[in-house]
């Protein structure tokens, strides 16, 4: 063979300027792919930063959650840009009551970043207060919110304690939580092989609450508004509206 009689610095040459060739083309490759990756993402921001209409504002999050789930995440506005854009005020175009839980984080689950989603938590993301109802109010009268969204999710600490035969703990205020979210999900109390059904019921509730305020429904009856439950499931992080 033609190769066999090549001396061995000669053969080498070659292999380093193939694997140099090789080299060069994956650059070249992860480069355009780079490249697509931030123009995709500079129009999705802009998306983001023209959300007008409450429809908008729901397909915004459904997009971020489908990139999400299928782990293409573009991460829009997460850069120091975005920090100093929004520095001096917020413009939020959804605002997303959630529950505490650690698993459910709100902002990557939709993949936006920096000033587009309004985040209220509370454990069983519960809106049986003045505190977390007059945040909610305030990301729709003072922030234009397009949409409020209550979060519900699966293996919902707080939910299955309500539903289930607790111990009451003394000193605690964990009682006193655990009653709130029970008197929201009375039908499944006592069923503890309900719980997604509580969880959902849940968020129902806490949409009515909302609805309840005049407010709210002006904006709603007006098309500047739309309030939703949706329930997010922490093994596949699909979130269903």
């Amino acid at each position: 063979m033609i190769m066999s009689k090549m001396p061995l610095y000669v053969l080498a040459a070659l292999m380093a300027v193939g694997c140099s060739t090789i080299e060069n083309h994956q650059q070249a490759a992860n480069a355009a792919s780079e490249s697509a990756r931030e123009e995709r993402m500079e129009a999705v921001e802009v998306q983001l930063d023209s959300v007008k209409t409450p429809e908008d504002a729901l397909a915004r999050l459904a997009e971020g959650n489908a990139r999400y789930v299928a782990d293409s995440c573009l991460n829009p506005h997460h850069n120091h840009k975005r920090v100093a854009a929004t520095a001096s005020q917020q413009k939020p175009f959804a605002a997303v009551v959630a529950c505490s839980d650690s698993r459910v984080p709100v902002e990557l689950l939709f993949d936006q970043g920096i000033g587009d989603i309004f985040v209220i938590r509370t454990a069983g993301n519960s809106v049986n207060d003045d505190v977390v109802m007059g945040s909610v109010d305030y990301a729709v009268e003072h922030l234009g919110v397009k949409a409020v969204v209550v979060l519900g999710h699966e293996s919902c600490g707080g939910v299955t304690g309500a539903i289930s035969d607790m111990e009451k703990s003394d000193d605690s205020k964990v009682d006193e939580l655990l009653s709130v979210i029970r008197n929201d999900v009375k039908p499944y109390v006592g069923h503890k092989d309900s719980l997604d059904a509580a969880v959902r019921l849940n968020a129902r509730v806490q949409v009515d609450r909302i609805m309840a305020s005049k407010h709210v429904q002006k904006q709603v009856a007006e098309g500047r508004l739309v309030v939703k439950s949706a329930y997010y499931n922490v093994r596949s992080g699909k979130v269903d509206f």
